[in-house]
């Protein structure tokens, strides 16, 4: 096997799924030669192409059945994927879902590792009273959710400032003038004018209402944990979207009993129940236009398979690439190349002791690098099989040495939790760079709610859902919302609609 290190982008997939221990990352992948045996799990998880396998052991070609014709074929097999793909064959649609890793999912699921369940990206959402939740029920997917109230907790989050400083809650830090503050900045900014929520940087609307420079820095921490972006950058109508849907999850914030990954199941399984089709290991490489119409799509194998609609869920640079500029008007090729992406990254620790278990998460507010930590093992012990505690430290990346950026997210963890060291068992760090970023449009000025890409694109027939459609929401949250307008655009109505 040939690693191809100019290519990698940090996510660590090679990592979590190689079973001989061939390969190692300090924010950049390392192959063990001496543990490799040419298995190629490595190639089917990695998302940008960094494996070759060698001339003496080349890559078995793997040909699904696939039917010359569907109604329906969506790209791509993250959650807005598998959601919209599940929706229409529920109605009926014949579906075929191509995707191009080894498993559904994209960055909105979990891989086994060392007995953990270890996130690709995505946290958590927060519960059945989410987008997300909302969605599945009305796909008629019943989960077993594990909430705050199940565990015994009361709070989303804890902060604990880089000082040593710790609180068990927001309104515990506050003083009830600041707390009455950001209370009126947040449910008064659900009436206020939308243009003027979306000029205004959520950093300097809450400042109006309170220069507490505690609270300013934790809403920025707030807000880099839910975006990766700095509370500077995103448009104050988008943080209040964040704190109400918070807010409105209360108690019943939640997580899946089995992680994230329970979704990607339960909607791949409500997929294949209504006869759509999940095809994984099978890239598409090019959608099929005549005419300004899609008419299909051509496999990375060669096959074409015809279709009335297509569904793309893999970002908006790879669209371009599948559909070819010279397809699509050129404002439109320029929107999509002027979008700002998010660049981000995260530690995946696991440890023989705890290091927080007031919440779920804990809010880093003032550290150099490290925002916010979500620990899956809080709401659910058995994620970890061998009855390790769980953490993913999230952190933004600011310039293209990892090996540094890692080691400065390791010093924030240090000073936070002082024995870290002796309790840690193994880290796994996850950066999300370049071909493979957190998300191709931040929700920054400009790229937020109506203001994303729409779920209509200017190829008749082809559609778009994922991160970077519109909506708002915290990540992955608003995600649903694109989804639920492209279903209404193609007449499919939900249980909810009816």
């Amino acid at each position: 096997m040939r690693l191809l290190t100019e290519k990698c982008t940090g996510c660590g997939y090679c990592v979590l799924v190689c079973p001989y221990n061939a390969l190692t990352t300090n924010g950049w992948a390392k192959l063990i030669p001496a543990n490799c045996t040419d298995c190629n799990l490595c190639v089917y998880a990695c998302p940008v192409d960094c494996f070759v396998p060698e001339l003496e052991t080349p890559l078995k070609p793997y040909r699904p059945r696939v039917k010359e014709e569907y109604e329906v074929v969506v790209i791509g097999s993250g959650i807005g994927g598998l959601m919209v793909g599940a929706a229409l064959a529920q109605a009926g649609r014949a579906v075929a879902v191509f995707e191009k890793l080894g498993f559904p999912g994209g960055r909105y699921t979990e891989l086994t590792y060392k007995g953990a369940a270890v996130t690709t990206s995505a946290w958590t959402s927060l519960g059945p009273r989410s987008n997300i939740g909302r969605l599945l029920a009305d796909l008629r997917i019943e989960l077993d959710y594990v909430s705050l109230e199940d565990v015994g907790l009361t709070e989303q989050y804890a902060i604990h400032f880089a000082d040593g400083r710790h609180y068990a809650g927001l309104f515990d830090l506050l003083t009830p003038q600041t707390r009455k503050a950001w209370l009126k900045a947040v449910i008064g900014g659900r009436k206020s004018q939308s243009s003027f929520l979306n000029q205004i940087s959520a950093a300097d609307y809450v400042a109006q209402f309170s220069t507490d420079p505690d609270l300013l820095a934790v809403v920025d921490a707030v807000v880099t944990t839910a975006s990766g972006l700095s509370s500077s950058q995103m448009p104050a109508s988008e943080y209040i979207q964040i704190a109400l849907a918070s807010r409105e999850a209360g108690r019943q914030f939640a997580m899946p009993r089995g992680g994230v990954r329970s979704i990607i199941k339960a909607l791949t399984r409500t997929l294949r129940e209504a006869g759509g089709q999940l095809f994984v290991r099978s890239p598409v490489a090019r959608i099929l236009v005549k005419g300004n119409q899609a008419v299909g799509v051509r496999l990375a194998d060669g096959r074409e398979v015809r279709s009335e609609v297509v569904i793309h869920n893999g970002g908006p640079a790879r669209f371009g690439q599948l559909v070819g500029a010279k397809n699509l008007p050129r404002d439109y090729v320029g929107r999509l190349t002027a979008l700002r992406g998010v660049e981000c990254a995260a530690l995946f620790c696991a440890t023989r002791q705890p290091l927080f278990t007031d919440a779920p998460i804990t809010i880093t507010p003032q550290c150099r690098w490290v925002a916010g930590i979500f620990s899956p093992t809080v709401l659910d012990p058995s994620l970890s099989r061998t009855g390790h505690y769980l953490y993913d430290a999230f952190f933004p990346t600011r310039s293209d040495d990892r090996v540094a950026e890692l080691g400065l997210a390791l010093a924030d963890l240090r000073n936070l939790f002082p024995r870290f060291d002796d309790v840690v068992e193994w880290t796994v760090p996850m950066f999300f760079t370049g071909a493979w970023p957190g998300t191709e449009s931040g929700q920054t000025f400009g790229q937020t709610g109506d203001h994303r890409l729409d779920p209509v694109t200017p190829i008749e027939n082809c559609y778009l859902v994922g991160m970077d459609v519109k909506g708002s929401g915290v990540a992955g949250d608003l995600i649903p919302v694109g989804v639920r307008q492209l279903l209404a655009y193609l007449k499919v109505e939900l249980k909810s609609q009816r």
